[in-house]
């Protein structure tokens, strides 16, 4: 996925009256990115500015070459921001070999948009082309969310919580690098939340160990650096991972799962189970009493507990009746007392036994509960036909090639969401066909299409009862402004 472009400030454009070596005329545009790295596409308000810039160059002759500059502080960074923009001029019918990209090593966190214009009558070239992608670069599954970025000041643990209730604590001198050196440097904790149904439909996700269909009590993706590099988890130590577990529509049996990346960018996930169970934990209720903890399996690294949450603390005047002094005329005496509001709130107590190095993208991790019912009826399948996805251009051969919407099953009463499986993509037809299979039986469903193209939002959906295999009537895509799209989007959330 690519990032998307805060503009810090005016965007100026400058166009040189003077000539260069070459007799060219330069343009010049400088976007300001936002200090923490985030995900998305070019804003509408971006792409209207480079249109107008690149109609104003070939009013002035033919473009040379374009010259893409990401100032950012490490190559990664740089070239994931210059991705959106190669997409754009190629959407454009800019030739690839006229647009040059270039990653900077620094501070910045600008894009320099550098246009070469040779000063003749030439109308700017309409051939066809794909620009090469940026190398190394995979499609990957949760970016549409921006992740929350932490840092711990070197000799300080880990303590942090994240903006929807994410507990992560873990002792520095837990994590070492790779090569088994300690962590004296600061650390940098990137975390993403994912507990709402629109945030989990967005992001691509699925609740599937293989075939075997999981419901979830919420999704987390951490990634865990220090001088850019990954840390791990020494042999014995674990980090404490506090769930909000208020979200979830089943609470009981959750076990803790790993995401493993997929060829397609999917995350899969696979069941992590302690090697030895352990003994059962109690944990302390709001009146200080001890309790087992809720629906306890001594094998999962995952427990289900309560905690007592203040709302607030009120001053109650108390009075000690009696009557007045008749020598010392003092009157009663008056004291105030500390009244405490609370609520009990339930949480996913998680141990992460491990941090895994080789994840690039970060560890994902999952409170799932895997359903298993052996005298439920026999899963169907369920196929849909996706039209009027638009098209996004020709290939170097001439084909049309079309947009992916994403597209997702969802159960409507569990926290179930399943994987698709393309069956047909028809670009002249503007049509694709998605399989989904091993549905439960007798479900209500929810069967949802969506895609932003950057220049609009696309939405369809579909509600069903999973009674037999069945193939829908096809979905058909539909504009819709932001408002109304954030709103079919909650809308299915609830």
């Amino acid at each position: 996925m690519i990032n998307r472009i805060f503009l810090m400030g005016i965007l100026l454009v400058c166009f040189a009256t003077t000539t260069i070596a070459q007799n060219y005329t330069e343009a010049n545009l400088m976007i300001d990115y936002e200090d923490v790295d985030s995900d998305g596409v070019l804003t509408a308000t971006t792409e209207e500015m480079l249109q107008t810039l690149l109609e104003n160059v070939t009013k002035e002759g033919a473009i040379v070459q374009i010259e893409l500059t990401a100032h950012a502080a490490n190559r990664t960074i740089g070239e994931s921001r210059l991705e959106p923009f190669a997409l754009f001029f190629n959407k454009q019918k800019i030739k690839a070999e006229k647009v040059k990209l270039v990653t900077q090593v620094d501070d910045n966190n600008q894009v320099h948009i550098q246009i070469l214009v040779e000063p003749t009558s030439e109308a700017l070239t309409t051939v066809e082309q794909t620009i090469e992608p940026l190398k190394g670069k995979v499609y990957c599954t949760g970016k549409s969310k921006k992740a929350e970025v932490f840092v711990i000041p070197s000799h300080s643990n880990i303590d942090i919580k994240g903006k929807e209730g994410t507990e992560v604590l873990i002792n520095r001198h837990d994590l070492m690098y790779e090569d088994g050196q300690a962590v004296q440097e600061p650390i940098r904790v990137e975390l993403k939340e994912f507990y709402k149904t629109e945030d989990i439909l967005r992001a691509e996700l699925h609740t599937m160990e293989g075939d075997q269909v999981l419901e979830t009590g919420g999704m987390l993706n951490l990634k865990i650096t220090a001088n850019e590099k990954p840390l791990e988890l020494k042999r014995g130590k674990s980090a404490k991972i506090k769930m909000p577990a208020q979200t979830a529509k089943n609470k009981e049996g959750m076990n803790l799962y790993f995401g493993k990346r997929m060829p397609n960018g999917a995350v899969d996930w696979r069941l992590e189970e302690r090697p030895t169970p352990i003994a059962n934990p109690t944990v302390s209720n709001s009146r200080g009493n001890t309790e087992e903890s809720v629906a306890f399996n001594p094998s999962s690294y995952i427990q289900l507990k309560k905690t007592s949450i203040i709302d607030s603390i009120t001053s109650k005047l108390k009075v000690h009746v009696k009557a007045k002094h008749a020598i010392s005329n003092n009157y009663p005496n008056y004291s105030r007392e500390k009244v405490v509001h609370s609520h009990e709130e339930e949480y996913f107590d998680l141990e992460l036994p491990y941090l895994n190095p080789d994840i690039v993208d970060g560890i994902w991790l999952n409170a799932d509960y895997p359903i298993r019912d052996p005298f439920a009826p026999k899963p169907v399948d369920i196929m849909v036909q996706i039209e009027s996805v638009p098209h996004q251009g020709r290939n170097i051969d001439g084909e049309w090639m079309s947009y992916k919407p994403t597209v997702a099953l969802m159960l409507k009463n569990q926290a179930v969401f399943l994987r698709g499986n393309m069956e047909l993509d028809n670009p002249v037809r503007k049509q694709q066909k998605i399989k989904f299979s091993d549905v439960p039986k007798n479900e209500e469903v929810i069967l949802v299409a969506f895609l932003d193209t950057g220049k609009e939002l696309l939405f369809a959906s579909y509600e069903l009862t999973a009674t037999k295999d069945i193939e829908i009537p096809p979905l058909h895509l539909k504009s819709m402004s932001k408002i109304d799209f954030d709103d079919a989007m909650a809308s299915i959330a609830n």
